[in-house]
């Protein structure tokens, strides 16, 4: 089956362009031929720019500019990787998408979230597929709000189309009863794309590492660095030598001061060899989390305010809520090192999520079948 898929291909976050290659490999995998347009939501433009965001109108301007510059590398080994999708340069807007529908038995959208209406100025229908007319099967895999704080005027307006998809499935509980209060519909709630692929080929081996023992610490949240920064020394009383090694996303931060090494320069490639090189990984990242159990990595995981919907509903699908702090209690960061570190707990995929991915890939085989 010809298959067009619309998900966050274009950006510069390491779980967005991962899940995005995760997708498009397991749908591979199935037989189907999938295609993934170039084009993208205006309302993300900024998304796709190494000078997004600068704030040339504050203070400091020639400060900015130097804080993104440092990232060029970063930016050049994420383009590297997008290469290996299979993106189509003639599908560069809806229109040229509209003209050539007629290609595709299928459009798929998501994973990721790709229905978070915090990100938009005013509505944008592309990844509700309201652009597209009758013919292709309409069909949702993994899509997210994000959190449950949405903009309800543009909720009213995404809720037409929404009741158009001919399956609908969500990456958690919240997604779903939004979905369900917008269309009286009961959609299936499926694991993220990235649990559906193994990512074998991204592998490393323990003996070619020869750097010393380091917590990675991948964080999104500048207003959870307090959490981050108690779960670090917490294991620095242990681990006195330990280095910390701050892993830069697209927020781009300044070195904490608690971190050893600030590191600018990881495309998804290098990213991943990282984590199967850290003693421990201590992130606030969804897909942080999936692959420090995917890898096997001792993990902690902590979030708290908007993104921490989505971070509970990972570690509960793991049957690890006890290895998740929701704030930097000391004794809750104690308990929670003392398991991992002295106890050996680690994030695994049991019977239950198991047969989660197991119905989520029937989902998707049993959907693209009534196309």
């Amino acid at each position: 089956m010809n298959i067009l898929l619309l998900t966050y291909s274009f950006n510069y976050n390491y779980g967005g362009l991962l899940q995005a290659y995760a997708t498009v490999k397991y749908l591979e995998s199935q037989g189907h031929s999938v295609t993934v347009p170039k084009s993208h939501p205006a309302y993300l433009v900024g998304n796709t720019s190494l000078f997004r965001g600068l704030g040339l109108r504050r203070r400091n301007p020639i400060t900015a500019i130097l804080r993104r510059l440092r990232q060029v590398e970063r930016y050049k080994r994420f383009d590297s990787f997008r290469s290996q999708l299979p993106i189509d340069a003639s599908l560069s807007s809806k229109d040229a998408i509209k003209r050539d529908i007629s290609r595709f038995e299928a459009v798929l959208t998501g994973s990721d979230q790709t229905w978070n209406t915090k990100f938009m100025p005013s509505y944008e229908p592309y990844f509700y597929q309201g652009f597209i007319a009758e013919g292709p099967l309409k069909v949702s895999y993994a899509s997210c709000f994000g959190t449950r704080q949405q903009k309800d005027e543009i909720l009213s307006q995404a809720a037409k189309d929404l009741g158009r998809f001919d399956f609908i499935a969500v990456r958690n509980e919240v997604s779903r009863e939004i979905v369900e209060r917008l269309t009286q519909k009961n959609p299936t709630v499926v694991v993220d794309p990235t649990l559906l692929h193994d990512f074998n080929e991204f592998r490393t081996s323990a003996e070619g590492n020869q750097r010393p023992p380091f917590i990675m610490v991948y964080a999104l949240d500048i207003d959870n660095f307090a959490v981050a920064e108690s779960i670090v020394r917490e294991v620095q009383q242990r681990q006195p030598d330990i280095e910390v090694h701050f892993i830069n996303g697209e927020k781009n931060f300044d070195k904490p001061h608690w971190a050893t090494h600030l590191v600018n320069s990881y495309g998804p490639k290098e990213f991943l060899a990282s984590m199967q090189e850290a003693s421990l990984i201590v992130t606030d990242s969804f897909h942080g989390l999936i692959f420090a159990q995917k890898f096997a990595k001792p993990c902690i995981g902590y979030s708290s305010g908007w993104r921490s919907e989505r971070i509970v509903s990972i570690m509960s699908d793991f049957g690890a809520t006890e290895l998740l702090l929701l704030d930097d209690n000391p004794t809750s960061v104690k308990s929670v090192v003392a398991k991992v570190m002295d106890m050996g707990a680690r994030l695994e995929l049991g019977a239950t999520l198991q047969a989660k991915i197991n119905a989520s890939k029937s989902y998707l085989a049993n959907a693209l079948s009534e196309a």
